[in-house]
């Protein structure tokens, strides 16, 4: 018995002492992750990042750049609870981290905690790598379709349902976006959801700050709120906004610097078969304002970074309208065109004129002609009844 307890202990002491080496080591790894984001320095951070995951790797170097716009005052990583390893190798290991950070000129202390993924370069004893959050579960849908109809959807422990969602409508939604934009993705879906807004605007930027509940950019996974209890619609209509984005990408390199307003607005008017609301009343309700003066320039409503942050409310509807203006008026071959022209680098005034043949500043006179006849229209059928 005597031996059994000193085996015991010994064995106790063995695997604390073979625990604590990557404790230590990606505590390491945290305070260079510390010093590289106080520093700015964005070669020091991409080193500390798994760079087997290209997705993973673009979304990071993208959270990073943010910091040229939004720089942090304080910020810290530390480790919270007990940590533990994932791998019978002992290559990846989970701990619960805290991030908390400081915006200059912002004064508020914000912080975060998640499951974090952590892989080893070599060996256990070896530096570690940070492989993002620790999603609890992977699926993928497997099609014989070709390579890029394939999706993985990550989730959190308390949005399967909301996942289960994304999964079941994600090829048909892609197929139907496809063909509508006459695009073809060049690589596979990565979904990944979000339990709460502030878990995802943190994967987006430490200064991205605006409500959101879907994002994506080139190169980078499909980021979705994981809502509660909603309607499969607006599971639907969220996952068509944005395999909207996704696929228009496809137009060309030089696509994200079209205005804001027109790629919301074809990720809006592609999600349109998805939505459970009226796309007339929609229609109605924006001529109306038009109609009362209640609109924003376009160049208002253009640069993403810019000043169309403090006209949002209007970037999607408005963008939205325009862009289905275009494809009733002119067609859909020609919209796409038009975007295909934006996305060889094309500015809005010249793909206008090059692909509609008419000037942009003129195309904003006749769709404002047509927004303000539709609502006097509405209003003259309602003046008549009973």
């Amino acid at each position: 018995m005597r031996f059994f307890i000193r085996s015991l202990v010994l064995c106790l002491c063995v695997s604390t002492a073979v625990a604590s080496v990557p404790v230590d080591q990606v505590r390491k790894t945290l305070d260079l992750m510390e010093q590289a984001v106080l520093k700015r320095d964005s070669g020091a951070y991409m080193a500390l990042v798994e760079p087997r995951d290209q997705n993973f790797a673009t979304e990071r170097r993208a959270w990073f750049k943010d910091l040229d716009l939004n720089p942090v005052q304080k910020f810290e990583m530390s480790i919270v609870g007990d940590p533990e390893m994932t791998a019978d190798d002992d290559t990846e290991f989970i701990a619960r981290i805290e991030v908390r950070w400081t915006l200059k000129g912002d004064g508020v202390d914000r912080s975060i905690q998640y499951d974090a993924l952590f892989r080893a370069v070599s060996r256990a004893d070896g530096d570690w790598r940070y492989a993002g959050r620790k999603w609890d579960e992977r699926m993928a849908i497997s099609v014989s379709h070709g390579p890029f109809y394939r999706a993985q959807v990550f989730y959190g422990s308390d949005d399967l349902g909301f996942a289960s969602g994304v999964i079941s409508n994600i090829r048909k939604i892609q197929q139907q976006i496809e063909r509508e934009l006459d695009l073809k993705l060049s690589r596979p879906l990565i979904v990944k959801t979000y339990p709460d807004m502030a878990s995802l605007q943190y994967s987006i930027a430490l200064g991205y700050l605006n409500p959101i509940s879907g994002w994506n950019e080139p190169g980078e996974s499909i980021k979705l709120l994981a809502l509660k209890d909603v309607p499969r619609e607006r599971v639907s209509s969220l996952l068509a906004h944005e395999i909207g984005h996704a696929v228009s990408f496809e137009f060309g390199d030089q696509i994200l610097n079209a205005p804001w307003w027109s790629l919301e607005g074809i990720a809006e008017l592609v999600s349109d078969p998805y939505r459970s609301s009226s796309i007339d009343s929609r229609h109605l309700s924006i001529a109306k304002q038009v109609k009362q003066g209640d609109r924003r320039t376009w160049d208002q409503l253009s640069d993403f970074k810019g000043q169309a942050l403090n006209h949002a409310t209007y970037v999607y509807p408005q963008g939205w309208s325009m862009v289905r203006y275009i494809t009733q008026r002119f067609g859909k071959k020609a919209r796409n065109k038009w975007f295909a022209e934006m996305g060889k680098g094309a500015s809005v005034e010249e793909a206008t004129l090059k692909v509609l043949r008419v000037s942009f500043e003129d195309l904003d006179m006749e769709w404002e002609a047509e927004m303000i006849s539709i609502a006097q229209q509405a209003g003259a059928e309602s003046a008549d009844q009973p």
